[in-house]
């Protein structure tokens, strides 16, 4: 395994004066390729912010991004940001995101579209996505006519539209019943062992802990335990 990502000693500060808040303090770990890092603590201790700089969508206040060993610049531009989430970072959210009026396969398409995939292309490549993702037979669905499990997996297809390196997914398993919410944590724990994608997930959900290759802990925007459970296999 080896570090797509590291973070050194960053910090998050909203607001300034006698309203700033620190979101996160002295956060220093690396990411690696091939595991499914879990992310958990109280709300408010930080994970989001957290998350958002693992995603290029936040700057830190202080501290330095490495990605695939090379440090980021502080000062890079907006465009610059957008444009290493649009190569490398993969999103999933816990609310789906997905277009009500397109099918199945046109919600990943779309993500293909948007990394200039050529169109003559695009219709295969995101059916052979959701037969990855065991969603073959509902590529011509759409969301109103799939469970709450089926929209996820198809919100992961998209994200991984394009191969990307990271994949970071935020409350995926919240609005999913338990024997959904365990399915789509072994969807993710697989695409990392399988794929050699860093995988990060965002949760409160304790049933998604026993997928995950690393627990990190965070507290006060702190990072107060990282921890690599013990377990024959998922």
């Amino acid at each position: 395994m080896s570090a797509v990502l590291a973070l050194e000693q960053i910090g998050v500060v909203y607001g300034q004066g006698a309203t700033a808040f620190t979101a996160l303090q002295d956060i220093s770990l690396e990411i690696e390729a091939g595991e499914m890092t879990l992310l958990l603590g109280p709300s408010g201790s930080g994970k989001t912010s957290l998350l958002q700089i693992m995603g290029c969508l936040l700057r830190p206040t202080r501290g330095r991004v490495h990605l695939f060993g090379n440090p980021l610049a502080s000062g890079l531009a907006v465009e610059a940001m957008a444009a290493l989430r649009l190569a490398h970072v993969g999103f999933v959210f816990q609310h789906y995101n997905l277009f009500p009026t397109l099918k199945a396969w046109e919600n990943v398409a779309i993500a293909l579209d948007i990394k200039a995939v050529p169109r003559s292309s695009q219709r295969q490549l995101a059916l052979a996505l959701l037969e990855r993702l065991g969603l073959g037979d509902r590529a011509e669905h759409y969301p109103s006519e799939l469970s709450g499990g089926q929209k996820q997996r198809v919100a992961i297809a998209r994200a991984l539209a394009g191969k990307p390196r990271i994949l970071l997914a935020d409350e995926p398993t919240a609005a999913l019943d338990g024997k959904t919410g365990q399915s789509v944590a072994a969807t993710l724990h697989g695409l990392a062992r399988d794929e050699g994608v860093a995988v990060v997930v965002v949760s409160h959900d304790p049933r998604v802990e026993p997928f995950g290759d690393r627990v990190l802990h965070l507290e006060d925007g702190r990072l107060v335990g990282d921890r690599r459970p013990q377990r024959s296999s998922v």
